[in-house]
């Protein structure tokens, strides 16, 4: 419930103070009485969000003002709303909104007819991308689950050198996602298992940071032939969308690595090298029944990825090409094997 004091109406008929105005006034205040927590939708902030995709930082300031609401954003998340901001049409050929322009004219000028009814796009009817290189059965599992948690402030544990180590004993599939992959020793580990032990190899990369793996492995001069039985593709956060079609992506901020779909390490480490030797990092090693939450949390990333042109495999030609869409559907809970298999397939 929000406190009857940011409801009352303002002298001279102003609006009342925004959610987060007023909460910050009544932490501020010793004397007021703390009110119910909140936790539904915020309004103000959703308006203000569009003025910043549809105008710019100008326009958002004078929506916070006008709705008597806080700059919730810092500016590093204005730079990055702004820095990735696109309209429909240049990602969709044709579709999307008609306003086109650049969000200056008449028609574009009341933000009330420009405001995301909702914060997602539609879901695709297109059949998800297949596991084609195989996916292992689901093991019994049989006891609790396991769960190790290591420090790399640790030092009678290395961090680096754990995840090689289960690299390096998979035999069934390896699934990782990343935010930025760099390690070359660690890349090394990936194509020995794939290429030499023939164990199928997924990688699923922050779309924002692709640039930092194509970099390495053109420093090395890596190419699709020296990652077969790979897939290696992008993907992204959720979507924003306002009504017009102006847009913009987040990240995939998760990391974690699957083994053979019976052990998981999920943490803060990045394959960096400056993950391994100097950043603080935590990790935590799981197996039993939990590893299935990461094994469909994979799947359904899995099917939102999109191909990377430069590291598409001549296997691959005559696959379709999926869109990113950022609300997928849950794969149901029974398991399967084989190859080409359908990420949101029973198992």
């Amino acid at each position: 419930m929000i406190s009857s004091e940011s409801l009352r109406p303002a002298p001279n008929g102003r609006k009342p103070l925004g959610k987060l105005a007023a909460r910050l006034e009544e932490v501020k205040n010793p004397w007021r009485q703390v009110s119910t927590l909140e936790l539904s939708h915020n309004e103000a902030a959703r308006l203000a969000t569009d003025a910043l995709l549809e105008h710019g930082e100008r326009e958002y300031r004078r929506v916070l003002s006008e709705e008597r609401e806080l700059n919730f954003l810092s500016p590093l998340e204005i730079r990055y709303v702004t820095r990735h901001a696109t309209k429909a049409c240049e990602d969709d050929d044709g579709g999307g909104a008609s306003g086109g322009g650049g969000g200056n004219g008449d028609a574009d000028a009341a933000v009330s007819e420009l405001t995301s009814g909702t914060y997602f796009p539609m879901m695709s009817d297109e059949d998800p991308p297949m596991l084609e290189l195989g996916w292992p059965e689901t093991p019994q599992r049989h006891g609790p689950s396991e769960t190790q948690i290591y420090f790399q402030r640790d030092k009678s544990h290395n961090v680096k050198d754990l995840i090689r180590s289960l690299i390096n004993k998979a035999t069934k599939v390896i699934a990782l996602v990343m935010d930025v992959f760099t390690d070359v020793d660690l890349l090394c580990d990936l194509m020995e298992a794939s290429s030499k032990r023939r164990v199928p190899v997924y990688i699923l990369l922050d779309h924002n940071n692709l640039d930092s793996f194509s970099e390495t492995c053109a420093a090395l001069d890596l190419h699709n032939t020296h990652l077969s039985n790979m897939r290696i593709r992008s993907v992204c956060g959720d979507t924003y969308c306002t009504k017009s079609g102006r847009k913009f992506t987040g990240q995939v901020q998760e990391k974690f690595l699957i083994i053979d779909c019976e052990e998981v390490i999920a943490g803060s480490y990045s394959f960096t090298w400056l993950s391994a030797q100097v950043h603080s990092n935590m990790v935590m090693h799981f197996s039993g029944r939990i590893a299935d939450s990461f094994d469909r949390e994979f799947r359904c990333l899995y099917a939102d990825s999109q191909i990377i042109e430069c590291f598409s495999n001549p296997e691959d030609e005559g696959l379709p090409y999926y869109p990113s869409y950022p609300v997928m559907m849950a794969p149901s809970g029974g398991m399967g094997i084989g190859p080409g298999l359908d990420v949101f397939s029973d198992r």
